[in-house]
């Protein structure tokens, strides 16, 4: 059973109020200061600003919720205590309502709010209106149940989410010791051992460096570029009409807003696909911002905003860490000195690198794929951990299951 209440009957909403620029500064003196959510991570904040005065904070646990601007409505957590500014507001439970409930009574209701929202331009929740605003609710016994189960799919999320980024990094890190530091083959010129690697992969590397047209380079190595070791396919996008959302058809990605962590999402199929992209080829956006990546985990569709990349090997492993490389190159090195609002095939052909043997991509490969692979099965398990979210809220929030019934 549920009942209608006003917001401010289960949660206390502290709406910030921005301390004075003097007081402000970025050396870490005072309390850290929130002013939006350009310093919301996945799931508490990064500030980059601190304030000596400050005149609203939030306390640990809280909600943080942007109350201001396009933005409004998106939500991290307070992992400490902060100041914030006017565009941040505050909100915990009460009542017997835990603030996790709260938040998924929010989200549950987050478009309706939207909708009630002030603003010619962009929406502006004051706390008149959440105050007031009216949801209906289980009973504070139910709340805190389904709040058990909420915390246990958000922590598991979240470990999976971060264990995704450290392996990420694992392998970046390989590869840029390996084929941009050199340090297999300089740990050999200063008669080491390369580090981290058995005696036949270290074998592969050369013991000399040798002048090109890019530097110095591992002699029998060539300065080479992506067009010569890479296939490329520049998207084309379908006729609007042949778009859907009921699963007609053939998953559409059409720029970056579809990029997630690793993975796209699929929001859009087309019933007449123009250029095609395979499971394990890397998507690049090649509209503004250039250079975002992702990875295809289906076969897929790619529209004009979206390039597909995968080195002439086979190997996913080696193309995803290679365009992770060269991401930022991507984004700030158009033929003017200026940002890219696009790149073009030929000028992807053309940007140049260093070309290893291929008996050492395949060595990569071997060594990293089993980290993809893991982070494929992880990133597989935060979809359907929010699938299963996305089920289960309206019954949590109506108190109509128990966490008894349900398992994770």
């Amino acid at each position: 059973m549920t009942s209608s209440v006003k917001f401010s009957e289960i949660a206390e909403l502290v709406m910030g109020q921005s301390p004075k620029g003097a007081d402000c500064n970025e050396t870490g003196d005072g309390f850290p200061l929130l002013n939006g959510p350009t310093e919301f991570t996945e799931r508490s904040p990064l500030p980059v600003q601190f304030t000596t005065a400050g005149k609203k904070f939030s306390k640990t646990g809280d909600i943080l919720f942007c109350v201001r601007g396009s933005t409004t409505g998106r939500m991290n957590y307070a992992d400490q205590a902060y100041a914030i500014g006017r565009g941040i507001g505050a909100i915990r439970g009460i009542n017997g309502y835990p603030t996790a409930y709260i938040r998924a009574v929010l989200e549950h209701n987050l478009d309706r709010l939207l909708v009630a929202a002030t603003g010619s331009t962009f929406p502006n929740v004051g706390k008149d209106l959440l105050n007031n605003f009216e949801v209906n609710v289980c009973s504070p016994e139910q709340a805190q149940q389904a709040n058990k189960l909420l915390v246990g799919i958000e922590d598991k999320r979240y470990l999976n989410s971060q264990t995704n980024q450290t392996l990420e990094e694992m392998a970046q890190a390989i590869f840029k010791s390996w084929f941009v530091d050199f340090d297999p083959v300089k740990a050999k010129i200063n008669g080491d051992k390369p580090e981290g690697m058995d005696e036949a992969t270290a074998s592969l590397f050369p013991e000399k460096l040798v002048e090109s047209e890019l530097g110095l380079i591992p002699e029998g190595w060539k300065a080479s570029s992506m067009g010569e070791h890479f296939n490329i396919t520049m998207g084309q996008s379908p006729k609007g009409e042949t778009y859907n959302e009921d699963g007609e058809g053939i998953a559409f990605f059409q720029g970056r807003r579809d990029f997630g962590f690793r993975y796209p999402d699929v929001r859009v199929y087309t019933t007449d696909p123009k250029r095609y992209a395979k499971a394990g080829d890397t998507l690049i956006s090649v509209r503004a911002p250039v250079g975002d990546k992702n990875m295809a985990d289906i076969d897929c569709c790619i529209g004009r905003g979206v390039a597909a990349i995968k080195h002439k090997s086979g190997s996913r492993s080696f193309t995803y860490s290679f365009v992770s490389h060269i991401e930022k190159k991507l984004s700030d090195s158009g033929s003017s000195g200026t940002v890219f609002s696009s790149i073009n095939q030929n000028e992807l052909k053309k940007f140049s690198f260093v070309a290893p043997p291929q008996a050492l991509i395949e060595a990569f490969h071997k060594l990293v794929d089993p980290i993809d692979q893991k982070v494929q099965v992880l990133s597989g398990e935060i979809k359907s951990l929010s699938e299963l979210r996305d089920t289960l809220l309206p019954k949590l929030l109506s108190g109509e299951i128990e966490l008894a019934e349900t398992t994770i």
